[in-house]
C-alpha cells in the first residue's frame, strides 16, 4: 500500500474547479451587478461539484452564497446585511432575491474552523 507524501491534497483538480467557479461568480457580480443570473448559475455548478465528489467547503464560502436560490451573497448587491442584539448579538444577511435569512452569532473570539 503506498505511503501519502505530506502535504498532498486528494482532489486538487476538484478543489481548483470550485476555486475556479466561485471567482468566477465573484467577478460576474462585481462587473456587472445585474448579471445575477450568471453568478447564480456558477455557484449552482459549485455546489454540484462539491456534493457529487463529497467534497466541503469552506464556511467562508458557504456564508457568501445563498442555500437556496444559490445567489452570491455580496452587501448592497444581492443581499442586505443588518446587526441585530435580540438575546445575543448577531449578524442577519438577507437575500434579495428569495428573502431567505441567515444568521451568524457576533463573538469576539469566534472562529470557523480552528
Amino acid at each position: 500500500m503506498a505511503k501519502k507524501k505530506p502535504g498532498c491534497l486528494a482532489n486538487k483538480d476538484a478543489y481548483q474547479r470550485l476555486n475556479f467557479l466561485y471567482q468566477a461568480a465573484c467577478t460576474t457580480i462585481a462587473a456587472n451587478p445585474r448579471n445575477v443570473g450568471l453568478a447564480r448559475f456558477y455557484a449552482s455548478s459549485m455546489k454540484a461539484v462539491a456534493q457529487k465528489l463529497v467534497l466541503r467547503l469552506d464556511p467562508s464560502i458557504k456564508r457568501t452564497v445563498c442555500k437556496f436560490c444559490n445567489a452570491l451573497l455580496v452587501p448592497g448587491v444581492t443581499s442586505k446585511v443588518r446587526i441585530r442584539a435580540k438575546r445575543e448579538s448577531h449578524v442577519v444577511v438577507t437575500c434579495t432575491t428569495c428573502g431567505t435569512m441567515k444568521r451568524f452569532l457576533a463573538r469576539k473570539n469566534h472562529t470557523l474552523w480552528s
